[in-house]
């Protein structure tokens, strides 16, 4: 009997980035796809059933595969869709944080103004404007860092996501039996979770100060505490990292053995509502301009100018009651039960389901992994069963994936993957919140996730398989190479056309119509063209592991891959957040004789950064295009632990000595 390694789902693709959405990919999926063909992936089914004894007649019918899954699919929707709420709401946030320092610098912009003119009572324009200068200088060169270190401080909070692989043998094998191996976890997280929302709700308002209307801009400023708002984030991603990785199980159990491979597309739908609902719906409601113009007149209410139809901690709390009521109902009505053993023999209700063939569990309040009978019949069901880390214990699984990372083609490819996102950084991190400091609204940035960014991750992959088959990684170079040169200058040409066109003088090229025309194709081609090559990228990335992991742990394997892919896209975030900080000049404002404020001089790193992170994803290309050349020609043997193999020849071994004495 082969042994396996422990099974989670995978790790759903929480790119650091806020503006374009990541299609959730789940370990299961990928190894059973790369893997169908003979039955050795996680949930697949053997290709080829075994019929030896029997005179080649087929196999009885599976009794499970008549099961009705929709309430199962309406479940986990449910469960992926409360995962993606907290994601959403985190990308809205430093829309929220650029809007405070905004609200900061006009509020310190006017106070200096106030206290100059009241200086002498009636004072000379000249002596007004040099106090003004003063003042305003000052604090622009303050605030602009205020604004990119709490963006780079913010963007810590998403951390959880990429390294759950550190705590996931834990949750998949410490569990209460009687109340479930899978909702042990789940419903004290999402409770903890929900409860979290609802009572921080006002906190996460509070510490960002979205209510202050301080006496000075100094004042405004020491009302922002993004340090609360990252721990605040950063424990609800804690949270939903545990809840993914409890409802990644639940759902290879969940299902029905035919079934099981639409796990991950609930994962991928719910999720992507819930970053929707929270991310789009929250900042459509949110907009001040949109809720007065459009949602009010829309709902018959009355006017209020300048305020959201919604308020964050309103939003937050309404968010946190859902996934309380949800919780509760699934700890109540939903009986955990493993669909995937015939008869459904695993449950955690008080009695189990036994099919009659002698394989029913002996101890009914407890849900484990039934070993199976050491008998011909039981051959096919096993290749589909991967162990766990209940079977193989804690220590175990750390061990196997320590011997995972030590093969010097993991290693290579480790290397890869934590570097090749830092030339893409400012595209990812930071052209959208460039974009809103020029003066795209909100609501604009939030609408092009689902009428373009959604659209092109779905037709995207597809096409790309028609073109690159059967090599992933020259897919991978193609799209990195577009990514780091032609899209790295639309995005450029985009900021500066949406600079003169909204933040300027209102025009670009000819009259207002080709101007705005101008503006609108470079902002759609912009995102498009991130969209399809992160899209193509991500594709490759996740065809590759498929395709070279250990089917004996893959389900381990995938994790630790996923990992090192997620802590790639998570640490150039904060690290190019806090580059644009220190190395963006405000300009010089002066007051004129008119009395109106004229800007002049200062520097906005993100253009020059932007050449420099463009020459170097160049360098990258050169220095690791061979690499991952070499990475994508390395035999299956390189990327093989041969761990369960050992045992097996163990155990033949021994098998066989047995046999020896008793002839």
């Amino acid at each position: 009997m082969k042994r396996r390694g422990f099974s989670y789902m995978g790790d759903p693709s929480v790119s650091s980035t806020k503006f374009h959405l990541d299609i959730p990919r789940t370990t299961s999926s990928i190894v059973a796809s790369s893997a169908g063909s003979d039955g050795d992936g996680l949930g697949g089914q053997s290709s080829s059933p075994s019929a030896e004894g029997d005179g080649g007649a087929p196999p009885p019918p599976n009794p499970m595969d008549d099961h009705d899954d929709r309430f199962n699919y309406a479940l986990l929707l449910a469960l992926y869709t409360l995962q993606g709420i907290p994601m959403g709401l985190s990308a809205s946030i430093p829309f929220l944080i650029q809007q405070k320092v905004q609200m900061i610098a006009a509020s310190a912009a006017h106070h200096a103004s106030v206290a100059s003119a009241a200086a002498d009572g009636v004072a000379v324009v000249a002596d007004a404007a040099a106090a003004h200068h003063a003042a305003s200088s000052h604090s622009l060169a303050d605030l602009t860092k205020l604004a990119y270190n709490a963006q780079a401080i913010f963007a810590l909070c998403s951390w959880p996501f990429s390294l759950k692989l550190l705590w996931a043998p834990i949750v998949d094998a410490c569990f209460s039996k009687r109340f479930g191996r899978r909702k042990s976890w789940l419903v004290p997280i999402q409770l903890i979770a929900g409860a979290l929302m609802m009572g921080g709700s006002d906190y996460v308002e509070q510490e960002l100060g979205l209510d202050a209307v301080g006496s000075s801009g100094t004042d405004e400023a020491g009302s922002m505490n993004v340090r609360g708002v990252t721990f605040f984030f950063f424990t609800l991603y804690f949270l939903m990292a545990t809840q993914d990785i409890a409802v990644d199980g639940w759902a290879l159990t969940m299902l029905s053995r035919k079934n099981r491979g639409k796990g991950p597309i609930c994962n991928s739908i719910g999720q992507n509502i819930g970053y929707f609902l929270s991310y789009v719906g929250f900042l459509a409601l949110n907009d001040a301009d949109s809720s007065e113009n459009l949602w009010r007149p829309l709902l018959g209410l009355s006017s209020r100018p300048g305020v959201g139809l919604v308020s964050l901690g309103g939003f937050v709390k309404f968010m946190g009651g859902c996934m309380i009521v949800l919780t509760i109902l699934v700890s109540i009505f939903k009986a955990e039960v493993d669909m995937s053993i015939e008869g459904g023999d695993m449950c955690t209700v008080g009695k189990c389901n036994g099919n009659g063939s002698g394989r029913a569990n002996n101890n009914p309040d407890t849900e484990t992994l039934l070993k199976k009978q050491q008998s011909d019949a039981d051959d096919e069901s096993d290749d589909e069963h991967e162990m766990d880390a209940y079977e193989i214990g804690i220590a175990e699984t750390y061990h196997r994936l320590w011997a995972v990372v030590k093969l010097p083609a993991v290693q290579s490819l480790i290397l890869i993957l934590l570097t090749y996102r830092l030339p893409c950084a400012l595209s990812d991190n930071v052209k959208f919140l460039k974009a809103v400091e020029f003066g795209l609204s909100k609501q604009t940035t939030a609408l092009l996730s689902p009428t373009i960014v959604l659209p092109l991750g779905i037709a995207v992959p597809i096409i790309a398989t028609k073109i690159w088959h059967g090599h992933p990684l020259k897919q991978f170079m193609w799209a990195y190479k577009f990514r780091v040169t032609f899209v790295a200058l639309v995005d450029v040409l985009m900021l500066l056309a949406t600079r003169s066109f909204l933040g300027g003088s209102g025009l670009i090229l000819g009259g207002e119509a080709a101007s705005r025309a101008i503006f609108w194709a470079l902002l759609i081609l912009s995102t498009a063209f991130q969209a399809t090559v992160y899209s193509l990228q991500f594709n490759s990335q996740m065809t590759f592991f498929a395709h070279r992991v250990d089917p004996a742990i893959g389900g381990s394997y995938m994790t630790l891959l996923n990992t090192f892919a997620n802590l790639g896209g998570t640490w150039p975030s904060s690290f190019i957040m806090y580059l644009i900080g220190q190395f963006t000049v405000p300009p010089d404002c002066t007051v004129g004789e008119d009395g109106t404020e004229v800007c002049t001089g200062g520097r906005d790193a993100y253009f020059p950064l932007q050449m420099v992170m463009s020459i170097l994803g160049c360098v990258w290309i050169c220095v690791m295009g061979k690499r991952v050349q070499h990475v994508a020609e390395l035999p299956d043997d390189a990327w093989r632990t041969h761990i369960g193999e050992n045992e097996d020849g163990e155990e033949e071994m021994q098998e066989h000595k047995k046999g020896g004495k008793h002839a």
